[in-house]
């Protein structure tokens, strides 16, 4: 195991994302970039650090979380606030998880899961929502293992 893994560091520290973080999280996404993930992740990444440059988000609350270990972003998860589309009840949607790859199967995507849901239960948001594609069966088993359950929801596409 290479030595800079959580095993040889301290513990795990889980806070909100702050505006200052977003050289931290671009990065980690970046060393991650090689791995089998959504086609559509760099765009959700892109879009909440642009919205934390502006030190805004786009509804009021967000439940976007950082992880650090010894002082270094190892992890994050970007959230946002859910309306009542798509038939669904308002809460939160997680948008994207990621834990740097030298970190992953210590708990830290889930300590991120499990701060996301005090957040929102602190906001009296009942439901967290996470949209996966079809494809994304590892992500799909690390949302089950946290605790979700398939929803009743179907999205139905036509190219053009």
């Amino acid at each position: 195991m290479p030595e800079s893994t959580a095993l040889n560091t301290g513990a795990v520290t889980v806070r909100r994302l702050q505006r200052d973080d977003a050289d931290a999280v671009r990065e980690l996404d970046a060393a991650i970039l090689g791995q089998d993930r959504s086609s559509t992740w760099a765009e959700y990444v892109d879009r909440f650090l642009a919205f934390s440059r502006l030190g805004t988000q786009a509804l009021p609350w967000s439940g976007s979380q950082v992880a650090e270990i010894d002082g270094r972003v190892v992890g994050f998860l970007l959230a946002e606030r859910q309306s009542s589309g798509y038939g669904l009840p308002p809460g939160v949607r997680m948008v994207a998880i990621a834990v740097h790859p030298d970190f992953r199967r210590l708990g830290v995507g889930k300590q991120l899961v499990d701060a996301l849901r005090a957040d929102a239960k602190r906001q009296a948001m009942k439901h967290i929502y996470s949209i996966l594609q079809d494809r994304d069966e590892r992500d799909a088993d690390f949302i089950i293992r946290s605790g979700f359950t398939p929803a009743p929801l179907k999205v139905y596409v036509i190219d053009t």
